[in-house]
């Protein structure tokens, strides 16, 4: 009828204290040792707790270096876009188009980063190899497009 004040224990949370009972382990959101807990609840910053499996150490170099010229390219390229836009609404002309084609990749790159991130389970299942070749592909290209505008937007 009423509610009690003692929580509901599922078999997770069960093996989870009995673990608990006899090891240290930080807790992952404040460190607090966790040791003998009596409820799956951290005392130090309340935060539940669940019984889960981790990889000891996720190998994410290959992903964030893939990642990185997109970023900052897509981050770059709406900045860019404000005067774009600005110059476009006033009536003051268009911008050169060596300026839209930078900022038309930028927002594409920025795009691709977007689209890698939420994909990342794909990429981080990879080997290696095929990571490190992806990330350095994503780099080459980067490197001769900014080659090329440069030679194009600055120089011509």
């Amino acid at each position: 009828m009423g509610e009690t004040s003692q929580p509901v224990h599922d078999a997770d949370t069960a093996k989870l204290l009995a673990w608990l009972a006899d090891h240290d382990a930080p807790c992952p959101l404040c460190g607090y040792n966790l040791r003998a807990l009596t409820r799956a609840v951290c005392p130090e910053c309340k935060q539940e707790l669940v019984l889960t499996v981790g990889a000891k150490r996720v190998r994410l170099a290959w992903f964030l270096i893939a990642l990185a010229p997109g970023m900052f390219s897509g981050i770059a390229a709406l900045f860019l876009a404000v005067p774009i836009v600005g110059q476009t609404l006033l009536g003051t002309g268009y911008p050169p188009w060596g300026i839209l084609l930078v900022d038309v990749f930028g927002l594409a790159s920025g795009g691709t980063a977007i689209l890698l991130a939420r994909r990342r389970v794909w990429f981080l299942r990879m080997q290696m190899p095929r990571q490190r070749s992806i990330a350095m592909s994503v780099w080459g290209v980067h490197v001769v497009m900014f080659i090329f505008l440069l030679t194009t937007v600055f120089f011509w």
